[in-house]
């Protein structure tokens, strides 16, 4: 019996100071958040020159919608360069067709990205060396997001306000329709949750960063600092690898909560959100290999673990502590989160249920050296 009781104590302790340490994290995130409602006000009159990089690679079926809402940007925004990575689709095609309607709009080819590039890094760099130097902010929208006229302008105004030079939004999510999509999006939403803790934080060390690419800004003067975006090139991550560079040479770097209504799509289906989002959510970019298991070791025995941990404290009261815990903190991230999706499918509120699935699949994406991400392996000499 003793030696039952022993290892039943050791994982009660280890599993409630797992989540003892999440809802200290989330309580510290909640304390020092920025104001959602910091008011934001029009930078229309000041020397703001900013250019915007879409890097895009096969999008037709994603780009108009985002290139619509590009349209609509106030003067503030004088250049946006569409850098299109070697598609094979008639994404070139349509941009083109929107540069007719906008002069700001510029269609650059940059080609395949060498063996091993990132292609998104690629366009970055592509992006970086042919802005104008008369801006002095670029923004990095990706392909599936869906902006408000006054992104930009609110964005600007908030780095200045908050005196950063580099940013990333928390944008509003709009899953496709499918239940399987509702069931796996919020569960890997809720992974970074666990581990990164609430968006609207301003981080000083490379380890409290978190950056997300889809709209992502940096004043010109950091350029240089990455090279062009070089230092990235074979990141699997490129827009927190960026963040966490920056953070490494005592750059601030704000994670901002939605600031208007502008919302992003990433996949059509449930089956694209399985197969291609963990890539980049075991976080293991720039981090030596015992953080990145520490991290995920955490993930495995907070989110990973409430639901086994509640089954089994049914039969066994030493383990009742930690799932009362550890459902309670799971319960509590699932009614806070909901504000960060567009719309909600009633199987939203089903979606911890997919937790132990989910965590064992960002572990087991975590595990491929060299990614492969539409059929370019990612990695430096790019082979599987």
């Amino acid at each position: 019996m003793r030696g039952f009781l022993q290892p039943a104590l050791i994982a009660k302790l280890v599993l409630t100071l797992a989540q003892l340490m999440v809802v200290g994290r989330l309580l510290v995130s909640a304390f020092q958040r920025i104001p959602r409602d910091m008011q934001v006000h029009s930078v229309g009159d000041r020397q703001t020159v900013m250019t915007v990089i879409i890097p895009v690679y096969n999008e037709q079926s994603r780009l108009a919608p985002c290139l619509e809402g590009v349209l609509r940007f106030s003067h503030v925004v004088q250049e946006i360069l569409v850098v299109d990575t070697g598609s094979s689709d008639r994404t070139r095609a349509l941009a083109q067709s929107y540069a007719v309607r906008d002069q700001r709009i510029r269609v650059v080819s940059a080609g395949e990205p060498p063996l091993g590039w990132n292609g998104k890094s690629w366009g970055i760099v592509h992006g970086f060396e042919l802005a104008s130097p008369q801006s002095n902010w670029i923004l990095l929208l990706d392909a599936d997001v869906r902006p408000s006229p006054t992104f930009p302008d609110r964005l600007v105004a908030a780095c200045e306000e908050l005196g950063v030079r580099c940013a990333s939004v928390a944008l509003l999510q709009a899953p496709a329709t499918d239940p399987l999509s509702w069931l796996l999006h919020p569960a890997m939403l809720t992974s970074l949750v666990y581990r990164v803790g609430l968006p609207g934080q301003i981080a000083r060390s490379p380890d409290q960063v978190f950056a997300n690419g889809q709209a992502l800004i940096l004043h010109r003067h950091l350029l240089a600092a990455l090279d062009n975006g070089r230092r990235v090139a074979f990141a699997n991550a490129e827009d927190l690898a960026l963040a966490r560079s920056l953070s490494a040479m005592g750059e601030p770097i704000a994670f901002l909560d939605a600031l208007d209504d502008s919302f992003v799509t990433m996949y059509p289906e449930g089956r694209q959100v399985w197969t291609s989002w963990p890539r980049s959510l075991h976080l293991k970019e720039t981090r030596g290999n015992f953080a990145a298991v520490l991290d995920l070791a955490l993930l495995t025995g907070t989110q990973g673990a409430w639901l086994p941990l509640c089954l089994i404290s049914l039969r066994s009261p030493t383990l009742r502590l930690p799932a009362f815990l550890s459902a309670a903190v799971r319960l509590g991230i699932l009614a806070g989160m909901r504000r960060a999706y567009r719309w909600h499918s009633w199987w939203y509120w089903l979606s911890p249920a997919a937790d132990v699935l989910v965590v064992a699949r960002i572990i087991q994406a975590a595990t491929v050296q060299r990614p492969v991400w539409r059929g370019r392996t990612i990695g430096q000499g790019g082979q599987p």
